[in-house]
């Protein structure tokens, strides 16, 4: 962005102004959701991806968990936030917290599918997806046991998967 602002300028003086614009303004992340929802049709399911990464900024490190949306190939950054904690964990009540929002921005009838990786199946977030009646998808960690309806218990290593094998749980 710095290069193409301000050809009349330094690039590094670009990057000053733009520093500047984001220590000195108090983003509205609600709104700036609603615009780039803007972005894709109005109808039409939608998919959200759920991930946490970490960004080092010299000695600074950055935690943030975010949810992008998106259709097919395209993917957006829809809303984010920056975990209160040191680990960079996020816990059940931050991925509620979050999702709620993005619920209120699409509204439930739009989410198609929440996909989320293997860091993100604790019981309290699955039933909330469940209560909620929202279609999630994620990869389980080998170790974890999946408990039937009727109380069977059984490791995701012991059902035989190959790498890349889907298999439907709807009642697990």
């Amino acid at each position: 962005m710095a290069q193409h602002l301000n050809d009349a300028v330094k690039p590094a003086s670009n990057e000053t102004r733009i520093q500047d614009f984001f220590r000195e303004t108090d983003l509205n992340y609600f709104l700036l959701a609603h615009l780039l929802l803007s972005s894709l049709p109005a109808q039409g399911k939608l998919r959200l991806c759920l991930d946490r990464t970490e960004w080092d900024f010299g000695q600074c490190q950055a935690n943030s968990l975010l949810i992008a949306f998106g259709r097919r190939q395209f993917q957006l950054p829809l809303y984010w936030e920056l975990p209160d904690n040191r680990s960079g964990n996020s816990n059940a009540a931050d991925r509620i917290a979050l999702l709620q929002v993005c619920v209120q921005v699409l509204g439930k009838d739009r989410i198609g599918l929440v996909l989320s990786d293997r860091e993100f199946v604790r019981h309290k977030w699955i039933k909330w997806l469940k209560d909620n009646e929202l279609n999630f998808a994620r990869r389980l960690p080998k170790h974890h046991l999946l408990t039937y309806p009727n109380g069977r218990r059984q490791a995701v290593a012991d059902l035989g998967l190959a790498v890349g094998q889907v298999r439907r749980f709807a009642h697990c």
